[in-house]
Parts: structure tokens; sequence; C-alpha cells
């Protein structure tokens, strides 16, 4: 993604306060340190207080600025996840139908809806599902749905807003809910029941920890030729998700980050994962996906319109 064209305030306190933050960026050595500066900025002026990012080819995309996830890509307008940007693009008129699962407040939905006949959209957290349908919910072809990605649609599970990051939220499992943060009830939502049958997807999956089970529940839609983003951290020297991955018969897994490189074993992702603070995106298909072989094409071509 290019840099965006623009950026608007809700208010002037809000021009300020992003000044401010500027500044702070700049004394900030670490993420945790500009995390805290900004949720103390956050307490001082409004909390309704935001950044609009107006990109030439998407819809608008809203920023509170007491959020330390955000604001550090807002601040300098550095490209977001730039792979994941190229591969959409590779898929316009691909596929008819995008899902951003784990959509967070909807980043990604507001880039692909002008790429795609049809984006879903999918948050657990009630809180920043709200920023979600603010950002998405008027956008034509966008269907949102607040629930978790899981291995089958219909349970409830308990949600943990972690309250350092809403980035960091996930599906309560092993590790309990600190003292700080806030927990909830979401009920799930299986792939195959989002994506229709012989329709193949992209399917952007970010879901902090519950990919094995996300993927579980979408054994049909990547046998029909669907094309999972899916991200293995930086901190899992294991490499769980990706290692789920390459075993089930006919998977191929690919690195976007220079071009459409293959992965052909653990040893290979994990030597591209030297930020241990970092999630990586890789690309999970069938060999024999016609999606794949598109978006391949795309990438072998980036000069040329897509």
């Amino acid at each position: 993604m290019t840099a965006p064209d623009r950026l608007t305030f809700s208010s002037p306190a809000a021009r300020v306060q992003y000044i401010l933050l500027m500044g702070l960026f700049r004394l900030a050595v670490t993420r945790g340190l500009y995390g805290r500066f900004a949720r103390g900025l956050g307490r001082i002026f409004a909390p309704e207080n935001s950044v609009t990012l107006h990109a030439a080819d998407a819809a608008p995309y809203r920023i509170a600025l007491n959020d330390g996830y955000w604001t550090r890509f807002a601040l300098y307008r550095a490209p977001y996840e730039p792979e994941v940007d190229a591969v959409l693009r590779a898929a316009a008129g691909a596929t008819p139908l995008f899902c951003d699962l784990g959509a967070n407040m909807g980043y990604w939905t507001t880039r692909a809806a002008p790429l795609f006949e049809q984006v879903i959209a999918v948050e657990a957290s009630a809180q920043t599902y709200e920023r979600l349908y603010g950002n998405a919910a008027q956008l034509y072809g966008v269907t949102l749905h607040h629930a978790a990605i899981h291995a089958t649609s219909g349970e409830v599970l308990t949600f943990v807003n972690t309250h350092l990051s809403h980035a960091s939220a996930r599906l309560m499992g092993d590790v309990p809910a600190g003292t700080d943060d806030r927990t909830e009830s979401v009920a799930t939502l299986a792939i195959d029941d989002l994506v229709p049958p012989g329709t193949p997807a992209l399917i952007k999956l970010d879901v902090e920890g519950a990919e094995v089970s996300a993927i579980t529940g979408a054994a049909r839609a990547l046998a029909q030729g669907s094309v999972l983003i899916y991200e293995d951290h930086g901190n899992d020297p294991a490499c769980a998700v990706s290692a789920h991955l390459l075993a089930q018969p006919g998977m191929c897994l690919y690195s976007a980050e220079n071009g459409l490189i293959p992965m052909p074993d653990i040893t290979t992702i994990r030597a591209l994962k030297t930020d241990p603070f970092k999630g990586y995106n890789f690309l999970a298909a069938r060999a024999d996906s016609p999606l794949l072989a598109r978006i391949a094409q795309g990438f072998a071509k980036p000069d040329q319109p897509r």
C-alpha cells in the first residue's frame, strides 16, 4: 500500500495530540514505551480524538489517537504490511471473495472493499468490533460479524481483551487473563460456514494463537482452492501454525515479502523470522489452487495492471 494521500483530524485538539505523539515517537526507544506514551496522552486529551487516513484507492480509516498500535502507522504514514497489499492486488479479479478474519478495526477490510465483489470481516472483541463497524459498515459488499473464528460454529468461548493492546486480544486458552484484562463471551464461526461451497476465497487470518483451530474449520475451503494469508509469529521458534499446514497433504507455503517465495520446510520459515516482536505473514494453499496460480502470475508481472 502506498502512503495515504492525507490525514484529517477530528478536532484542533486532536491535531495537537498528533503533533505531541510525533515528538514522543522520536523519543520512545521501544514499542512498549511508545504505547505507554500514547495511552498517557489519551488520558489527558479527549478519548474520542482521532486521525483518519485517506488513501486514493481505499475507504477512510479512522484511528483513535490513544491507540498505541495503529498510531505508529498513522504517524509516519509508513506502508503497513505491504506484502499483504501485494497479495490482495494480485488476487483482485481472480476471486469474488475476501475474508478478513480477526479484522481488528478493519484496515484490510477498507482496503479490500474496492478490489473484491464481497468482503466478509469478523472480529471477536466487542469494543474493537464497534470501531470496525464505524470504519466499514457502510461499505458496499461488506458483511460484518461479531464472532470468533474457530474450528466449529455455534460454540460460546471466553475472549480476553488485553489491557496493553487490542492487537493482542485473544481467546482464553491455557494462559489466564491478567488482572487488568477484560473478558467477554463470544460465539464462534468456522471458515467453512463463511466461504460458500465452490468459491475459492482469499482469506486473511490473524486470530492471535487460535490459528490452528481456525484452520481446522477451513478444511473444505482450502480443499476447494482458497488461499490463506496467515501469521506465524516471530516469538514462536517451533512455527506451530506453519508446521500444522505443512503436515497437510498437497499444501504449499510461501513468503510474500520479496516476491512469492516457496517455504518448503520449517527451517526455511524459521530463518525468516528474525524479529521476536513481529508477526510474519505467509501464504498457504493447495498446489493445484487456480487462485494461487493467479496470485503467482500477479507477482511475476508486478508492472502490469491487476
